[in-house]
């Protein structure tokens, strides 16, 4: 199963009677976006195990995600996905292929929005202060349209930094993705052209261009 950048909506984000915006909550999410959107870019190594409860399986993978405003690189097994805001490029380095796009400007998710990641708690959901202890806060995000495919994000955000250590994604149809960060990096300064494919760094790669 190969997992893609859209997996990573994961990072940020049923229903029961609970105050809406627990105030605790989101002051913890309010600090963790303002450290991400004032750093040179977020750069995040990851774990992701994913969990199909209806097939009883198992897959797991890990990557790098660095994001900095609505740029983005993700590495994983099997590709490389770059953005530099106007352009996407898919990289498959297996069959030597690039498919270049064009994000959706109506799109929210993470393939054409990153920076969304760390504000995604600001309108759509409700959030509650699950547990802290001295290191973490947990809190869970809870979606207000019932209609949404989504159950619930749990959020673990660490105390001292305000970084991100993991995130639960639990949907109706019994997926459960389950992002472990192994590393949170606020210092790294992405290079010029670190955000844009370059086909002439790749010998014999194929532009499938679908602009």
């Amino acid at each position: 199963m190969k997992l893609t950048s859209s997996i990573f909506l994961l990072a940020l984000l049923p229903l029961t009677v609970m105050a809406q915006r627990d105030p605790d909550a989101v002051a913890v999410l309010s600090e963790f976006s303002k450290k991400a959107a004032s750093a040179p870019s977020v750069k995040i190594d990851f774990n992701i195990l994913v969990y199909d409860a209806k097939e009883d399986q198992e897959t797991e993978t890990e990557g790098t995600v660095v994001i900095s405003g609505d740029n983005y690189r993700l590495t994983l097994p099997d590709n490389l996905i770059m953005a530099d805001g106007r352009t996407v490029w898919n990289y498959m380095p297996d069959v030597k292929e690039v498919t270049v796009t064009e994000p959706d400007p109506a799109d929210d998710s993470f393939m054409s929005k990153p920076s969304m990641l760390f504000s995604m708690y600001e309108t759509g959901y409700k959030v509650r202060l699950l547990e802290q202890n001295p290191t973490e806060w947990i809190i869970d995000l809870y979606p207000e349209d019932v209609r949404l495919n989504l159950v619930r994000i749990r959020l673990a955000i660490g105390r001292n930094l305000h970084d991100l250590r993991s995130a639960e994604y639990k949907t109706k149809d019994g997926i459960t993705l389950t992002l472990k960060v192994a590393r949170y990096d606020l210092t790294f300064r992405p290079p010029a052209g670190y955000f844009a494919f370059n086909p002439a760094d790749h010998k014999g790669v194929e532009v499938i261009d679908m602009r």
